[in-house]
């Protein structure tokens, strides 16, 4: 039975992907600081959970790592919007934590490791969608900019040791288990007040979407040798205005919309998101789940899980 590590675990997509993995047969051990994460997501699962900080200096030699084939490394501070505010935890969990899974993986002869990064460091780039190859240097938020600094390292410890590495840069993940993005801040505020909702930015920002589901199919696959990175969403996209009438008739609510009127939400906030997907799609994977199907799951999830928002 193969082992494998993933960090964040009790994260949206830690969580989704710890099921799926133990279902499949994999022995899996998890690890997360709990700042974040819910550990009631993966409390049923029969795998082994460390409470542990992955940028600590205990994660690289912790005898957990033991036997470990392969890591998928979740762990991540994903507040996009506001990672200018505590700049030092933006860098430790995104930037110091990616250093210690490679250095971990060099240590304890682990030869495969899949890296979650994002979409969001293509930053305010021109003429989506956005090839694999585009021009990164001009980030425009802390967070693009510590996740491309990710790759970055992980791309060294492949060429240094030989660790077969895959870098996949997601767009917005949906589905069970979601906790963070604005679906989650839609329906918790008309949790709070059903009669009214406000929309940062004009409401035409142009996002797409994966379905967690979606996403673990392609993840899950043997990681290619060397060093690889591949966009991960759907070819399309929707626009906000869209999410917000799909979230109302899910939950039958009529509130009244407030838009700002911005073309987008905030400084670094990507108002055209839309990745090109050919490279993957080349593989054979191909996304089963539509934006809006994942967004009404979505906010029918939130709605009937009041806990996540705790």
């Amino acid at each position: 039975m193969e082992k494998v590590a993933i960090t964040g675990v009790a994260g949206f997509i830690g969580s989704n992907l710890a099921k799926s993995l133990v279902s499949m047969g994999y022995e899996v051990v998890g690890y997360d600081n709990l700042q974040s994460g819910k550990f009631a997501q993966i409390s049923k699962l029969e795998m082994e959970f460390v409470e542990l900080d992955v940028a600590s200096a205990a994660f690289p030699n912790h005898k957990s790592l033991h036997g470990v084939q392969r890591i998928y490394h979740l762990a991540a501070d994903v507040d996009n919007r506001f990672s200018m505010n505590n700049q030092l935890k933006m860098l430790s969990s995104n930037v110091n934590a990616t250093l210690n899974v490679g250095s971990a993986a060099h240590l304890n002869g682990i030869q495969e490791i899949v890296y979650a990064s994002t979409g969001t460091i293509y930053g305010d780039n021109h003429n989506p969608p956005f090839p694999e190859n585009a021009e990164l240097s001009n980030q425009t938020t802390l967070y693009g900019a510590t996740k491309y600094a990710g790759e970055s390292l992980l791309a060294v410890f492949s060429n240094q040791f030989g660790i077969h590495t895959t870098a996949y840069r997601f767009v917005g993940v949906l589905g069970e288990g979601y906790s963070h993005g604005h679906i989650f801040d839609f329906v918790k505020s008309l949790r709070i007040n059903p009669k009214e909702l406000n929309v940062l930015g004009d409401g035409n920002q142009k996002k797409s979407y994966v379905h967690v589901k979606d996403l673990i199919e392609a993840v899950t696959k043997p990681v290619d040798s060397g060093f690889n990175v591949f966009n991960l969403g759907r070819p399309d996209y929707s626009t906000v205005r869209n999410s917000v009438d799909w979230i109302l008739d899910s939950l039958k609510l009529s509130p009244r919309v407030e838009y700002g009127t911005t073309p987008f939400g905030w400084v670094g906030d990507n108002y055209f998101l839309q990745l090109d997907n050919s490279k993957l799609a080349a593989t054979g994977w191909k996304p089963k789940y539509s934006i809006e199907e994942s967004v009404r799951e979505t906010a029918l999830w939130l709605d009937e899980n009041p806990w996540i928002f705790v």
